[in-house]
């Protein structure tokens, strides 16, 4: 059976990400060569834009953090041939204050959205937004989505929801099945690109399940699909790059 090679990998989060995870992604590309290549989101951080941002949030430099998430972006998409950016909740910072701030940040803002869509454009990828509804990536019978659900029952909600699926956004690599008349659904989670131990987390517990990972596979042409992960362990990521039918 014909099938497409797929790499999905989410929350780099721009200059938080981290350094190991970029190399061992960008490097394992080169190798599996994928047709599909998709980010699930918050390929930027927009620390500065958080509503509550404390004063040394606010204080970072915004450019650092889209030059990182940008370099990272197009050395991510180069070469595919189906290129997908589902942006998270970070990313969604800059149409949230498009809509809703005054004066100098909303033309900042404004201003950040055409640098995003010349990026995606540029990388020959189709953007999705955070939205529960339309912000929903479908493979066949596999779903991506950013994550819209937090905390230990997110993999659980994702798959009564979306059925078979994959998030990003809680940096866990958890997964949870869900029954019904029409066999199990299961929704993973997918990990995190970027720095396990930043400012904001340093007192959340959440933070231990947090792991470094990303996943890819195979897409049939009937639509099903074949999933594996790439997980950080003592400091290395441990690949399959060919698949063998038996």
């Amino acid at each position: 059976m014909q099938s497409r090679r797929f790499v999905v990998a989410s929350d780099s989060h721009g200059d938080q990400i981290d350094a190991t995870t970029e190399t061992a992604l960008l490097s394992f590309i080169a190798d599996f060569k994928p047709q599909i290549r998709i980010h699930a989101g918050d390929v930027f951080d927009f620390r500065n834009l958080r509503r509550g941002a404390s004063d040394d949030e606010k204080a970072h430099s915004l450019e650092d953090d889209w030059q990182a998430g940008s370099d990272f972006m197009r050395r991510f998409f180069d070469g595919g041939r189906e290129n997908h950016f589902l942006r998270g909740n970070h990313d969604e910072r800059l149409w949230n204050f498009a809509h809703s701030a005054t004066g100098l940040l909303r033309d900042y803002a404004h201003d950040g959205i055409a640098r995003v869509e010349k990026l995606v454009t540029k990388s020959r990828a189709k953007m999705l937004p955070y939205d529960s509804r339309l912000g929903v990536l479908k493979l066949g019978a596999l779903k991506v989505i950013h994550g819209y659900a937090a905390g230990i029952g997110a993999a659980r909600k994702h798959a009564i929801v979306y059925r078979n699926c994959l998030f990003g956004h809680t940096h866990n690599c958890d997964v949870a099945g869900a029954e019904s008349d029409e066999g199990v659904s299961e929704a993973r989670g997918i990990g995190a690109c970027c720095r396990l131990d930043m400012p904001y987390n340093a007192h959340q517990t959440g933070k231990l399940r947090h792991q470094n990972a990303f996943c890819y596979g195979l897409l049939f042409e009937d639509g099903t699909y074949q999933i594996n992960q790439a997980k950080k362990i003592d400091g290395r990521f441990y690949v399959a790059s060919d698949f063998r039918a038996l």
